[in-house]
């Protein structure tokens, strides 16, 4: 629904906060290889840039490019999974939104990107706390989709022969960025994450059919029992920088798009 322009304009709060998560992604993926978050930049058209720090090797490169697409549809499907969980939902919508806030306090530094995420946020705190059960499941399964099929919904830039545009500025995408760090095409990396987020969501959406688990209730009550009766449980459905701080920066866009090695930042 994301490709098709009446869609993308129903569910454009859903579209910015996949570029959230994806962006959210690639700082988290600068961390894991010892660099840090500088700043993340949302934009109204959907596209986002994450600025992060790393010590320019090609293969950390390439790692924190590809974790947009990589983490956004692992994070999908982990949500996914969690709606198994009786209280799986209330506590995922809670957490997000929670997640949401702490971002803008910390990270998110343009003026639509902490508008937007913080009234998402504090948006999705109020519906956890204050919905009932199923609205909120409806609501968490809608999130953890839009999460996990990041890649399929952004099919027409992330196969894109060109620069795309984020915030209005032409870019290269991250899977040129990686196919310029550690060989292949892009393409070759474009499909290898498609098809992971297809495998993602289809793993999500089979777990989550079974039968939602519910704790065994621990309570005991007096009752009278023959011999042979025993206890039940049940179960029930619900650039490279050289010189100066910082030394590498680099980041990431929903559109995703890189400028040359000619300058002094990294683009993913």
């Amino acid at each position: 629904l994301m490709n098709i322009s009446t869609g993308r304009y129903v569910l454009y709060p859903f579209a910015i906060f996949a570029t959230w998560i994806h962006e959210t992604c690639h700082g988290i993926a600068a961390c894991l290889v010892g660099g840090k978050i500088d700043k993340l930049l949302i934009y109204s058209d959907g596209s986002g840039l994450a600025y992060t720090y790393s010590d320019g090797t090609n293969w950390k490169r390439a790692f924190i490019a590809s974790a947009g697409y990589v983490g956004t549809a692992l994070v999908g499907g982990m949500l996914l999974l969690c709606r198994r969980l009786r209280v799986g939902p209330t506590v995922g919508i809670i957490g997000i939104g929670l997640g949401m806030l702490l971002s803008c306090a910390l990270v998110i530094r343009n003026q639509f990107g902490l508008l937007f995420v913080s009234l998402f946020g504090f948006t999705l705190c109020i519906l956890g706390w204050k919905f009932k059960a199923g609205w909120v499941e409806q609501l968490f399964a809608i999130i953890a989709a839009t999460c996990s099929l990041n890649a399929v919904d952004d099919i027409h830039n992330l196969f894109a022969p060109g620069m795309g545009y984020v915030g209005g500025e032409p870019r290269w995408s991250d899977a040129h960025t990686v196919a310029e760090k550690i060989g292949m095409t892009y393409k070759f990396w474009a499909t290898c994450w498609f098809i992971f987020a297809i495998i993602m969501t289809l793993l999500g959406i089979f777990f989550a059919l079974e039968d939602r688990i519910k704790p065994e209730d621990t309570s005991t009550t007096a009752t009278t029992t023959s011999a042979h009766d025993l206890p039940s449980v049940n179960i029930y459905g619900n650039g490279n920088a050289t010189t100066a701080p910082p030394s590498q920066t680099s980041y990431a866009a929903y559109s995703q798009t890189s400028p040359p090695d000619a300058t002094v930042v990294q683009v993913y």
